[in-house]
């Protein structure tokens, strides 16, 4: 077994120790103690994709291991090169998302062991679901599959919320119990408390915010139902309040919608600093606003699902537009993942939605795990232009 990702998962929570971000160095321990279990000590494991809800999965004595999330560990220490294109030879499909393709990647270069079942939504991402039935029939693993209604209602609730408690009862025939539904319960909402004191504070002190901190840590929304979640976000609450504001005067606000190139994160800073302006908000540090019940716990999973601000492109557009009321922002960049079926289609009624408020509106592509698809050069040209109608626009808003 290879131990290249266990060892930069080592080192970098060592590093966040030693510049005193412990908030970060418990998130990297957390993922470096679910790697050792499953590699060195041989833990089962289930694969599973982004919306499976972490307080399911975090009822059992089982590993989660989350397919974007290890797939963007390996992006953003670059431990593959040229992934799409290995991806390929080894019959991966050419139209498939590159964070399958790296996690497919990881398992046949023996990164990581070949997980006990997969778990999957065709919500958001039809993609990651397709790929998990592929393996489980290539491999004969079990495979627990969750189908979210495209429409929300009441009634749609109810189905999900069946489905839901199906995938509940076939983990209880594989799995030992290792949490009460009343303990993930509570886990749950106190991490959802916090992070609504958190988007308060960024709404109210916005200069005093790294956006891009809270796009390395957005995919705490799998580890919800964990005990140890909520202390990881008091302490990167704690530092957010303690840090002193940057003295950047009055220089213009920006939105940055979709994911970010997780081998060159710096991008966001760049974009500060040659822009003169500052990234106040991104979209995916999101947990959504609905508190669980013990007496409600899968009718309530499947509500937060479907009344996600990404269920929907009304509901995203919505969402998008509070936060250019909010912040006052007066210019949008989107990153638009190659292949991805899931943000992108959004951009035309999101570039309308700009353009009727007077604001410039940047859509940036490529793949946000393979450089091999970010043309840079271009990438820099279109910001150059984007920095001038930004410094010369008057938002209507």
């Amino acid at each position: 077994m290879d131990h290249t990702l266990l060892a930069k998962l080592d080192l970098t929570a060592r590093y966040h120790t030693s510049i005193g971000q412990h908030y970060m160095a418990a998130y990297l321990q957390n993922q470096y103690n679910l790697l050792k279990n499953i590699t060195e000590k041989q833990k089962q494991y289930i694969a599973a994709t982004y919306y499976i809800p972490g307080e399911l999965l975090a009822c059992f004595d089982v590993e989660a291991v989350f397919l974007e999330r290890f797939a963007g560990f390996a992006a953003a220490w670059r431990l593959l090169d040229h992934p799409v294109a290995r991806a390929d030879t080894i019959e991966f499909p050419a139209d498939g998302c590159s964070y399958q393709a790296l996690f497919h990647l990881l398992l046949t270069e023996k990164i990581i062991p070949k997980p006990a079942a997969f778990a999957a939504m065709n919500f958001a991402c039809r993609n990651a679901w397709q790929y998990c039935k592929s393996e489980t029939q290539r491999h004969y693993l079990p495979f627990f599959h969750v189908d979210v209604p495209r429409v929300f209602s009441q009634r749609q609730i109810c189905i999900l919320a069946d489905e839901l408690q199906t995938l509940y009862n076939r983990l209880c025939k594989m799995f030992p119990i290792k949490a009460e539904i009343q303990d993930v319960v509570h886990a749950s909402n106190e991490a959802l408390a916090v992070q609504q004191e958190m988007n308060a504070y960024r709404r109210a002190h916005p200069e005093k915010c790294s956006t891009i901190d809270f796009l390395k840590l957005f995919p705490l929304y799998n580890d919800l139902g964990k005990p140890d979640t909520p202390d990881i976000l008091q302490g990167f609450l704690k530092r957010l309040t303690e840090t002193a504001a940057p003295g950047t005067g009055n220089i213009p606000r920006v939105l940055w919608l979709g994911i970010v190139p997780l081998y060159k994160n710096s991008l966001l800073t760049k974009i500060e600093k040659q822009g003169h302006c500052k990234i106040v908000w991104e979209e995916m540090f999101d947990f959504g606003n609905i508190k669980l019940s013990c007496d409600s716990f899968f009718p309530d999973l499947a509500k937060r699902i479907l009344t996600s601000r990404f269920f929907t492109q009304e509901s995203r557009l919505a969402d998008i537009l509070q936060s250019v009321k909010d912040f006052g922002a007066q210019g949008i960049i989107h990153f638009s993942q190659r292949n991805c079926r899931f943000l992108p289609p959004a951009v035309p009624l999101i570039r309308q939605m700009a353009q009727e408020l007077h604001i410039p509106f940047l859509e940036l592509r490529g793949d946000a795990v393979d450089p091999g698809y970010f043309d840079e050069q271009a990438a820099a040209m279109q910001l150059e232009q984007f920095y001038e109608q930004l410094h010369r626009s008057t938002p209507c808003i």
